[in-house]
């Protein structure tokens, strides 16, 4: 099985959520972007190298443990009191519009990829995945302000438009090409010595 399809159940996920900000806020004029950021931080307040696990402390005082796994190659620079600081970024493009060539010969394309940060820096580690989808409108309910879309696998959800003049120009059979892209980074911060 090769890395698209086994991330395909996923990523037909992620359209279905993804999809509603990106339909709603589509216009029929140009592609439109969303994108959103959250951050959070939490403090090292147990490592136990035997185990591989690290207890960490949230800003609202929540503690956990997490299992470390071996692909952490740096884990003996964590120490008591560092802080560990993760950001997810997602972004979604949406277009009402014809596919291309290329876009009706693979529907659905999924890219990932990562990296670590080199010695001598302060430990950090990044994943990113970029995905486009091509979907077909199946359903317009201007009353109830939806649209059910049919993915390229056969796959079918219906998305909530929060503008309803959205809901004018598209027609049933019409395309949605979504280009989605999504990032984490996890960085250690060290504590002062």
């Amino acid at each position: 099985m090769d890395r698209r399809t086994a991330l395909r159940p996923l990523l037909i996920a992620c359209l279905a959520a993804c999809m509603l900000p990106a339909f709603a806020q589509q216009t029929t004029a140009a592609p439109r972007t969303m994108e959103q950021t959250v951050e959070s931080t939490a403090t090292v307040t147990a490592v136990d190298r035997e185990k591989r696990q690290v207890t960490l402390k949230n800003e609202d005082g929540e503690t956990s443990t997490i299992d470390v796994g071996p692909e952490v190659k740096r884990f003996d620079e964590v120490a008591v009191g560092d802080t560990v600081r993760a950001t997810y970024t997602v972004g979604i493009t949406s277009e009402l519009r014809a596919p291309t060539e290329e876009e009706k010969a693979e529907p659905l394309v999924a890219v990932e990829g990562g990296g670590v940060a080199p010695e001598g820096q302060a430990p950090a580690g990044g994943a990113a995945r970029i995905f486009r989808v091509v979907a077909t409108i199946e359903a317009l309910d201007r009353t109830t302000q939806t649209a059910t879309l049919k993915g390229p696998n056969g796959n079918y959800v219906t998305v909530k438009v929060q503008d309803p003049t959205l809901l004018t120009q598209p027609r049933i059979g019409d395309t949605v090409v979504v280009t989605a892209a999504e990032s984490v980074v996890l960085s250690l911060e060290k504590v002062a010595k």
